[in-house]
């Protein structure tokens, strides 16, 4: 890294990057438990692997029965309540409170230094950097995240949905793979498979949207060193071998359809095409969004702090990411056999 002021900057880009009434699974409040006609986040914790693990929770006063499942995975150094207080929380949360589905925002592993940031084990292999290093069971943790809401809510277990953005993205791909018969489609922003990876590239067919900016100086959308050039924090593959692994997972069209959108605000300096591969007869779909001088943000409405600019490159204004991502979840539901 690039010493205690880029540390302080990415922390305030995992700050940016965010992006059950009923009960919440294992809950722990604070103040006057919430009503029906005011949903709140909840916070709760279950003890997984031997580590108290912790998440949040979101239900909208008009849950919908069965209710649609939507995770919503943190990216580095974050936590649930900083993406919740972001405009991507702020967004998944209209959504909510608009489609009735339920949010569940888990937490990755506490860093050592430091107990209210958190790091995903996102198959990444060479990892230095203690604040990063993780190696604990997520995939085993969200599953059981998964049951334990089947258990309380009438949830619909054809439309499990995950969505996250950089290590939260990186998390994303990996239950794609290893959760992927329990999820009905998938959203990842700015995010790259990793490379070298400790766990196996295999993969069922899976709706997947993929969301990188061109101009990403964290996760480098031509691939290798995440966030610099000293790769203690792992290497990933380009954004094309990405998109090109899950084109060929979910034996979708090669050729896509392209579709510049429109460049509604000018002034970021940058625009969005619309990539769509077919996933045929099953609807494997494979959708990229290239974020042309975009950086390492999720589209959104929110400004991007100049001190976070320096690190994260400039942000997307034209779309806003949660919205994109639904409206993609929306068309997809599992299979039942």
């Amino acid at each position: 890294m690039r010493g205690a002021s880029f540390r302080i900057a990415v922390v305030a880009l995992a700050l940016l990057l965010g992006a059950l009434a009923a009960p919440a699974l294992v809950s722990c409040t604070q103040g006057p438990p919430p009503t029906p006609d005011k949903p709140e986040l909840r916070s709760g914790h279950i003890l997984w692997n031997g580590l108290e693990r912790t998440f949040a929770t979101y239900a909208p006063a008009d849950l919908a029965k069965p209710a649609p499942v939507v995770f919503f995975l943190h990216g580095g150094s974050s936590s649930a309540s900083a993406i919740w207080n972001g405009d991507g929380g702020r967004s998944w949360k209209a959504l909510a409170d608009e489609h009735g589905f339920l949010l569940v925002l888990p937490e990755g592993r506490a860093d050592p230094a430091d107990p209210d940031q958190h790091h995903w084990n996102d198959c990444r292999t060479g990892v230095t950097n203690p604040d990063a290093i993780s190696t604990e069971d997520d995939v085993g943790f969200i599953d059981r995240l998964i049951d334990l809401a089947a258990e309380r809510v009438a949830i619909d277990p054809l439309r499990i949905y995950v969505t996250g953005a950089s290590n939260g993205g990186m998390m994303t791909y990996r239950l794609a793979m290893q959760l992927g018969d329990r999820l009905a489609a998938v959203g990842a922003i700015v995010a790259n498979l990793p490379d070298p990876s400790e766990c196996a590239f295999v993969a069922t067919a899976i709706p997947i949207l993929i969301m990188n900016g061109t101009a990403d100086p964290v996760i480098p959308y031509d691939g290798g060193c995440v966030a610099d050039g000293a790769c203690d924090r792992g290497s990933v593959r380009s954004t094309d071998a990405t998109v090109a692994f899950w084109v060929h997972a979910n034996g979708a069209t090669t050729v896509p359809n392209e579709v510049p959108l429109p460049d509604t605000v000018p002034s970021d300096h940058s625009t969005i095409t619309k990539f769509t591969y077919d996933g045929g007869a099953t609807g494997e779909d494979v959708v990229f969004y290239r974020v042309d001088g975009g950086g390492h943000s999720a589209p959104g409405p929110d400004p991007v702090p100049a001190s976070v600019e320096r690190v994260a490159g400039p942000k997307n204004h034209d779309i806003d990411a949660p919205t994109e991502v639904w409206r993609f979840f929306g068309e997809h539901a599992r299979a039942t056999s």
